[in-house]
């Protein structure tokens, strides 16, 4: 799943909800996904960032 960040004629670039590294994609490839599983890959995304964070502090403090 991503976000559509450009369209071009002959492809669709995308990159991962949340941010991350780019990918292109043929446009009939691509359809719109579903709101339930957008917001779970937010959530997701959300929940796996704070972990990171978590543990960068936990790390810190040792």
């Amino acid at each position: 799943m991503g976000e559509v960040m450009e369209r071009l004629e002959d492809r669709v670039v995308l990159r991962p909800v949340g941010g991350g590294r780019e990918w292109d994609c043929l446009p009939e490839d691509v359809e719109a996904a579903a709101p339930g599983d957008v917001l779970r890959e937010r959530v997701r995304r959300l929940n796996r960032d704070t972990r990171s964070r978590q543990a960068a502090v936990g790390q810190e403090a040792v």
